[in-house]
C-alpha cells in the first residue's frame, strides 16, 4: 500500500509540473545589461535522484518538494560581458586578483593547473568571447556583482536556491537530464567533457563517446533550451547556489521552499561544466566549495529575479487576491 501511494504521489507531481511548464512557455524579460530571464512558475517535484539512476550518489535522496512562488531564471549563465560591465563600473577586483593566488587555468598542454596568479576570470587559459559564460569566479564574487546589479536597477536579483536551480533544471522531467536518461543526448543539451576534447587532447579519457563541438566553454546558448526555456543547465559551467552544501542533508520528507542547512563551510554547486564526465551533468549531481578560496575555470554562475507578489503566486491565490 505504501508503495501504491508513492506512486500515486510521484505521478501526481509529475503532471503538476508539466502543467505548469505548458502554461508559461515562452514568458521572459531582458534587464539593462541584456540579461534574459525566463519565468519559472510555482510547483512541486522530486528532488534528488532514484536509486537505480546510473552515476548516483547516496547523497541525492530523493524527496518532495513544493516551491510556492514562481521566480524569474537568467536564461543564460552570466557572460564574459555582463560581468566585464560589472567589473569596470565597480573597478572590482576578484577574491583570485585581491589575494594574489589567482585561479585554476588550463596549460597548452589541456591539463587543468592547480591555482595560479595568471589565471583569472579574464584569463581561464583558453580563449572566451563576451558571448562565453565567466569562470574563476568566487560565490562571493557572484555576490558582489548581484549586489550591483540589484542597486543599478533597483530590483532584488540573488543566486538561486539549491532546490529551485534543480526544478528549473528538470523542468517537469524526472530522467537524469532534461532530455531523457542517455547521456549520449548531452551533445545536443549540453556541453560536457566528449570526443571533441579527447581529439585534440588524447590524455583525456572521460566523457560522452559522441562530440559536441566544444573543447572549454561555449557561448551561452549553443545547446538546446528545457522545458522551461533555459540553455546550458547541464554543463558548460557548473553554478553556485545560495545554500550551504552538507552531504547527505537532505531529508526524507517533503520540503516547502528550502533554503538548505543554516550553517556549514562549502556552497553548493550545480550543473556541472565543460571538463566533467556525464554523472556530474545530471539533474541531480551537487557537489560543494569553498566559498572565497575555490575558483575553477570551470565554474560560473546565473541568477534570480524575485517576481512581483501577485504574479509569482499560484493560479488559485491569483483569483483570491482579485
Amino acid at each position: 500500500m505504501r508503495t501504491f501511494c508513492r506512486l500515486v504521489s510521484v505521478c501526481l507531481l509529475v503532471f503538476h509540473c508539466e502543467s505548469a511548464r505548458g502554461a508559461v512557455a515562452g514568458r521572459e524579460i531582458t534587464n539593462s545589461i541584456g540579461l534574459r530571464l525566463a519565468f519559472i512558475p510555482p510547483g512541486q517535484f522530486l528532488m534528488g535522484s532514484p536509486e537505480n539512476e546510473p552515476g548516483r550518489e547516496r547523497q541525492e535522496t530523493r524527496h518532495a518538494v513544493e516551491l510556492t512562488r514562481g521566480f524569474y531564471l537568467g536564461r543564460h549563465e552570466i557572460t564574459v560581458g555582463q560581468f566585464r560591465e560589472f567589473v569596470r563600473a565597480e573597478n572590482f577586483r576578484t577574491d583570485a586578483e585581491r589575494d594574489g593566488k589567482g585561479a585554476y587555468g588550463v596549460n597548452e598542454a589541456g591539463r587543468i593547473e592547480q591555482m595560479r596568479p595568471q589565471f583569472t576570470w579574464a584569463n581561464p587559459g583558453f580563449p572566451q568571447g563576451d558571448d562565453h559564460p565567466v569562470v574563476n569566479v568566487s560565490w562571493h564574487d557572484a555576490k558582489a556583482f548581484l549586489r550591483w546589479l540589484s542597486k543599478k536597477e533597483n530590483r532584488a536579483y540573488r543566486l538561486p536556491t539549491e532546490a529551485e536551480w534543480e526544478y528549473a533544471c528538470r523542468a517537469g522531467t524526472t530522467t537524469a537530464y532534461s532530455n531523457g536518461n542517455d547521456p549520449e543526448g548531452l551533445g545536443f543539451a549540453g556541453n560536457g567533457a566528449d570526443a571533441t576534447a579527447r581529439e585534440k587532447y588524447p590524455g583525456w579519457s572521460i566523457g560522452i563517446r559522441g562530440k559536441d563541438s566544444h573543447i572549454f566553454t561555449a557561448p551561452v546558448g549553443s545547446f538546446a533550451r528545457n522545458g522551461f526555456g533555459l540553455h546550458d543547465m547541464h554543463g558548460n559551467v557548473w553554478e553556485w547556489c545560495e545554500d550551504w552544501y552538507v552531504p547527505d542533508s537532505y531529508p526524507m520528507e517533503k520540503q516547502t521552499d528550502p533554503t538548505g542547512p543554516a550553517t556549514g563551510t562549502a556552497k553548493v554547486q550545480r550543473g556541472g561544466g565543460w571538463s566533467s564526465d556525464a554523472r556530474r551533468c545530471r539533474s541531480a549531481s551537487r557537489v560543494g566549495r569553498d566559498p572565497s578560496a575555490y575558483r575553477g575555470c570551470y565554474l560560473g554562475f546565473r541568477v534570480v529575479l524575485a517576481a512581483p507578489a501577485i504574479e509569482a503566486s499560484p493560479p488559485d491565490e491569483k483569483r483570491k487576491s482579485k
